[in-house]
């Protein structure tokens, strides 16, 4: 549904301002561009150093107290022969959760400068044409409605870890940052469609009671 969707929407925010950085850098001496920016962690030499995207929600419910949207099925539905306007039915629902950017990097240099990349697009905003460019693209994903709190992020540590998926002799050097976000996501229901009712018809006679109570 929308966990998929929330990494896809970063990866290519990360892409857009990565891109924009590459040709309008903040600072030459410090920005730096990964190789990669994905949501598999990397495995080969070549992707390094990388960008390793994965998020964690916190809450996941109904959007409102009535979470369902209908859109006008073109074709309508045939019953009994007879075709009829009908609808398709989505449900919106609406998460909180936490965005974790995993720096990884075979040198110490290296993963700082692609930590302070990282933080230039999160935090610069509209100043910055790669921070402008990474915001801009999660506002016109059209996968989830993704919205990232701006203003901070938390780091979440650093280490130093002996060996890389291709060379056991490397070390490996990362740094994470986590970023809150909150957002809404639409999941239709299979595709089934609801029939609209025309009319109704009602048969039958109901009788009044009529109660009796004694004199007293």
């Amino acid at each position: 549904m929308f966990v998929t969707a929330v990494k896809t929407a970063v990866v290519e925010a990360l892409v857009s301002g990565f891109g924009q950085l590459a040709t309008s850098p903040i600072n030459n001496g410090l920005d730096l561009v990964p190789n990669s920016v994905t949501i598999e962690y990397p495995l080969q030499e070549v992707e390094w150093p990388a960008v390793y995207v994965q998020f964690r929600s916190s809450t996941v419910q109904w959007q409102g107290l009535q979470p369902d949207q209908y859109v006008t099925y073109a074709s309508g539905i045939t019953i009994s022969g007879h075709n009829y306007p009908a609808y398709t039915s989505s449900r919106v629902g609406y998460f909180e959760g936490n965005i974790d950017l995993q720096i990884i990097a075979m040198h110490s240099e290296e993963r700082d400068r692609l930590y302070d990349s990282v933080t230039n697009l999160i935090l610069m905003g509209q100043g910055s044409a790669a921070s402008n460019a990474f915001y801009s693209s999660i506002q016109a994903n059209d996968l989830v409605g993704l919205t990232l709190l701006p203003t901070s992020y938390t780091p979440t540590g650093d280490v130093v870890v002996p060996g890389t998926p291709f060379s056991p002799e490397e070390f490996t050097y990362q740094a994470s940052m986590r970023i809150r976000c909150v957002g809404d996501f639409y999941e239709n229901k299979y595709n089934y469609q609801v029939p609209e009712i025309q009319y109704l018809v009602a048969s039958g006679t109901v009788a009044p009671e009529i109660l009796t109570y004694p004199t007293l």
